[in-house]
């Protein structure tokens, strides 16, 4: 117990970040060329500058591929939908086209390019220097999920409003899933037979977000 709150204290002596960002879906387009592909996040408050945090796509059973895409140095309001999205030169605007709304950001390189059997992680990036912090995670980081209950090709997957984040150890009860090939056919989300909720999502007030290993710290307690 002592070890437990040494730590703790330790923690809480990070200067600590803006806000609080968190994952709440991921898709898998069933258009030309496999798109739209990319995640939904989502401010739980203000966020001065976006660039603190970056993504990465751990693509089948290869492990972390760490920071893939940094976003910019954006303010963020809180109750802010964040879209990030691949794109594909040969269908640019099938994010458009199946959702019908705008991407917000596209992701950097293949940051994005997740075939429904790929984990994604979400990192804090301390201003100080020191290494970045896994604040959320999707999946399981180093398994192909084809086949496993996570898996979300042609589909989607969803994260139930007050739940998470999860830091580094992901928790499949926290999670909607499309199921495979939900999405096959289809030209649209609001057409589909499955589709995606968009939005929707509320955060646990009970999680302070006045640290930035918030997430990390939280699932110390779960």
């Amino acid at each position: 117990m002592k070890k437990l709150l040494l730590t703790l204290a330790l923690v809480l002596m990070v200067s600590p970040a803006s806000a609080q960002l968190i994952m709440t879906g991921l898709y898998d387009g069933p258009l030309p060329y496999g798109v739209p592909k990319g995640v939904e996040l989502y401010a739980c408050s203000d966020i001065e500058d976006l660039s603190v945090y970056g993504l990465g796509s751990a693509n089948n059973d290869g492990g972390t591929d760490g920071i893939e895409h940094v976003f910019p140095a954006d303010f963020v309001a809180a109750g802010t939908f964040i879209y990030v999205s691949h794109v594909d030169g040969n269908n640019p605007t099938a994010f458009f086209d199946f959702f019908g709304f705008d991407y917000t950001y596209q992701g950097d390189g293949y940051s994005m390019a997740i075939n429904g059997d790929d984990a994604v992680e979400l990192f804090y990036i301390p201003a100080n220097g020191d290494d970045p912090v896994v604040v959320d995670v999707f999946g399981e980081v180093g398994v192909d999920g084809s086949g496993h209950p996570w898996e979300y090709l042609d589909g989607w997957a969803k994260r139930t409003s007050m739940t998470g984040p999860d830091g580094n150890v992901f928790d499949i009860s926290s999670w909607t899933f499309s199921g495979p090939n939900a999405w096959d056919g289809e030209l649209t989300n609001d057409g589909a037979a499955v589709p995606m909720v968009l939005g929707g999502f509320s955060c646990d007030p009970a999680v302070s977000s006045d640290n930035e290993n918030w997430g990390s710290l939280k699932s110390m307690y779960r």
